[in-house]
């Protein structure tokens, strides 16, 4: 996770302690054993699309049912992310939990900045051919966070007046976060980082949610 470890791993850790510890794990994306291990314990399956022992946009299943699904610097990967929530609940057991974030103008290796995913009109390729960063996720009560003033002050300069509007325009698909509720008892939080380069992250943690009909 490179330079931001030192600064995201306490609101991980914050939202880890509320999880509580889990038996069985599924890390689904980048971050190594070094950083699950620090927050759980190293009893966890990694699948991971630059090992190409998982896709997001696939039709993915697991043979097992996990206690905690992670998945940092992963979601916005994926093309239709309602599904992979709802992928996520199915491959949960009774009381499981997630921990995931998705992030926003995480393009300081641009030479054109940009809030949300496109370049000049074209998708931008992150890790791999296949790989790219399609969607985000919102809810306006994200507006009232001091972590995203902080974020709309800084992107000024690149001619933003209005962050929401364009994470609308520019990012494929936004989830709504009240999808996420529907399947999980949620609680979230917001980091802004790199004031000449900004990046908001929103993190989302939750125990799944027993439904009847799913």
């Amino acid at each position: 996770m490179g330079r931001s470890d030192a600064l995201l791993q306490p609101i991980y850790k914050k939202l880890a302690s509320q999880i509580g510890y889990k038996q069985k794990i599924a890390v689904l994306g980048s971050p190594g054993p070094y950083f699950v291990s620090n927050l759980f314990h190293e009893n966890c399956d990694f699948f991971d699309m630059q090992l190409r022992n998982w896709d997001i946009n696939s039709d993915w299943s697991f043979s097992q049912k996990y206690d905690l699904i992670i998945s940092t610097r992963c979601p916005y990967f994926a093309k239709d992310p309602c599904k992979f929530i709802t992928k996520c609940y199915s491959s949960l057991s009774l009381g499981g939990s997630i921990l995931l974030d998705w992030g926003y103008g995480d393009h300081w290796r641009f030479p054109n900045y940009k809030i949300g995913w496109l370049k000049n009109g074209e998708q931008e390729c992150c890790y791999g051919e296949n790989n790219y960063l399609w969607s985000g996720i919102w809810d306006d009560s994200f507006l009232n966070h001091s972590m995203f003033r902080v974020f709309s002050e800084w992107v000024l300069k690149f001619g933003y007046t209005d962050v929401k509007k364009a994470i609308f325009e520019e990012t494929p698909t936004v989830m709504p976060l009240s999808f996420v509720e529907q399947y999980f008892d949620i609680t979230t939080d917001l980091l802004s980082l790199w004031k000449n380069k900004p990046q908001l992250y929103i993190f989302v943690a939750g125990f799944k949610k027993v439904l009847t009909n799913v």
